[in-house]
């Protein structure tokens, strides 16, 4: 009995397994084809700086830019039912969120948003992405961050990729070494193979361009070691998990693939931060390519692949390497169907719908200027005083109830023209323009003696950039011939001639006036400056508000600059019939010119 159930058993199991396979039997019509053997291309597209402008806003009318690169980047990835993810190669160098009114207003989620929706590949990590937090740009699995929309919770897959930044000594989870796509290369003859990229991210060490609150206050540091990217490279390609790869970076795009040195396994290297568009390649071959910022243009190339003869995919090159300029005629959006096949549709109208959102706080209007914010130097500065510098400095020693402020040269990042008018209202949405990264204002009890340091400093070529502007004292400064130093490279040395408060001199060719140098000033600066140590490589001075920090010196450091720079010019414009005062004058005065 038992013999006779194994037999029939036995016989159902071998018709199962027939059945089975007739089922999976290939066809020989169906049989995978080999692809053609040939050059395949895969095109790719950079962002970098974009610095939150999905929509910039002039006198011509709001420039959705964001929605005409979307819309490039559907002319070949297809649109409408036609869309394939895989045919184009979408990455960002960084400096994502933080720089316009628009963004910060909002915390950058629009460009989140806008990101999530048009497929970003990776995107990696800028300087200013740590202004408000690094917490406030990535989520912890090391993707940019959820958003809420439409009344509910997205997760935005878009990995951030950084393989030399670090939190406490170890490699932070909120960035991710690197990534590798599966794309879709094609031939002249719309023939396919997919191909995988490896995206490999990397910082320079621009730790002292970052708040340091917000940077090694926080336990984060850089180590910009290019063998760690090029180790990465080598075992991507070694062990066949990429055909190509990919170095995506924060910085200058020719300078790293030169750091990377012939040798280097990377096939491409993409950059930013510079703001400076190009593309090229090293005397070895490396190929590199980087953006503008602001989407005023977007860096294109093809990764060209090739397939031999039995179906093996090997990597080729990179052609085609260019910056392509944002039409600004194009992505004009006024009225219903203007400029639409130029815009892509869903961006349009996130780009419309987050504007909806703040345009009623972007209108109110604070006062008025009658003479033009302009960032051009003001002759006798010596490169060290504009219009808007000056008002930049009124504005944070007005916060801070001080007699003297300072801006650094980086801070100064617009100019508001009155466009031909004789006045011209000032916003919320500008003072959000001129004061865009959420700045602390750092207030100091010194003594003028202790001030002359900080002009010291900001003597040397490097204090320069970190005390670059001020006002409320006129400091007369002297410059020497051209010298030479001991490794060859040249340079001026500058020194402090005299000081002039309230248009009394109190300090001259290294005097004092009286007891001026003992007397107490209140000095006023952002964070950025108070924090900033920067030693300068020739005199080894250092930026002495880092010492007093802990001191009874610092007052407090607990107001931001754009929330603050609202208020106290409000209560200007009330009692200046709505005038805004900008001051003309050099306080930074090259003696004898």
């Amino acid at each position: 009995m038992k013999t006779g159930i194994k037999i029939v058993l036995l016989s159902a199991l071998v018709a199962i397994a027939s059945v089975s396979c007739n089922k999976e039997k290939i066809e020989p019509d169906n049989v995978p084809q080999k692809p053609e053997a040939g050059i395949y291309q895969l095109a790719l597209i950079e962002t970098s700086d974009i610095h939150g402008t999905i929509v910039e806003t002039d006198t011509g009318g709001n420039h959705f830019r964001m929605a005409y690169v979307a819309d490039k980047v559907k002319d070949i990835r297809g649109h409408g039912t036609l869309y394939s993810k895989e045919r184009l190669l979408l990455l960002d160098g960084g400096d994502i969120y933080q720089g316009t009114a628009f963004s910060n207003l909002q915390l950058g989620k629009p460009v989140s948003i806008a990101m999530d929706m048009m497929g970003y590949d990776a995107v990696t990590v800028g300087n200013h992405d740590f202004d408000w937090g690094f917490e406030e740009t990535v989520d912890p699995d090391g993707t940019l961050r959820e958003y809420e929309r439409g009344g509910r919770q997205w997760s935005n897959e878009v990995p951030v990729v950084c393989a030399n930044l670090y939190q406490n000594g170890s490699r932070t989870a909120m960035t991710k070494d690197y990534v590798i796509v599966e794309k879709t290369a094609v031939n002249s003859k719309g023939g396919t193979v997919k191909v995988k990229v490896g995206i490999v991210g990397f910082a320079l060490d621009y730790s002292s361009s970052i708040l340091a609150s917000q940077f090694a206050g926080k336990g984060y540091s850089i180590s910009e070691n290019y063998s760690t990217a090029n180790g990465i490279a080598a075992e991507l390609e070694a062990s066949g998990r990429c055909d190509a790869t990919i170095l995506l970076t924060h910085g200058e795009a020719e300078w790293t693939a030169s750091q990377l040195g012939e040798g280097s396994a990377f096939d491409l290297v993409l950059g930013g931060h510079t703001h400076v568009a190009s593309a090229g390649q090293t005397e070895w071959g490396l190929v590199y390519a980087q953006t503008g910022p602001r989407l005023e243009n977007y860096a294109f190339a093809n990764l060209k692949f090739c397939v031999d003869d039995d179906g093996n995919v090997s990597f080729s090159s990179v052609g085609d390497q260019q910056t392509v300029s944002v039409d600004d005629t194009r992505n004009i959006h006024t009225y219903e169907g203007q400029n639409a096949e130029d815009l892509d549709s869903d961006i349009l109208s996130l780009s419309n719908e987050a504007l909806a959102s703040v345009n009623e706080e972007f209108a109110k209007v604070i006062g008025y200027i009658d003479t033009e914010a302009s960032t051009y130097y003001i002759a006798g500065s010596s490169d060290r005083a504009s219009n808007m510098s000056n008002w930049m400095c009124d504005i944070t020693c007005r916060i801070g109830e001080a007699d003297v402020a300072f801006v650094n040269s980086g801070g100064v990042r617009t100019y508001i023209s009155r466009n031909g008018q004789p006045t011209r209202d000032i916003t919320v949405a500008d003072i959000y323009e001129i004061f865009p990264f959420n700045n602390k204002i750092y207030v100091f009890s010194l003594t003028y003696a202790e001030l002359l340091r900080i002009f010291e400093y900001s003597m040397t070529s490097t204090g320069m950039t970190v005390f670059s502007h001020m006002t409320g004292i006129d400091c007369r400064f002297t410059r020497s011939e051209e010298q030479t130093s001991s490794s060859g490279t040249t340079y001026r040395t500058y020194a402090v001639h005299s000081l002039t408060k309230d248009g009394t001199v109190i300090y001259q060719d290294n005097t004092w006036v009286g007891d001026w140098a003992s007397r107490s000033v209140t000095v006023a600066v952002s964070e950025f400056v108070a924090t900033t140590l920067r030693a300068d490589s020739y005199t080894g001075l250092a930026n002495p508000l880092v010492d007093w920090i802990g001191t009874q010196r610092l007052l407090f450091n607990d107001l931001i600059d754009n929330e603050n720079a609202i208020r106290v010019l409000q209560a200007e414009a009330a009692t200046s019939g709505g005038l805004l005062h900008i001051d003309t004058a050099p306080h930074f005065i090259l003696y004898g010119e």
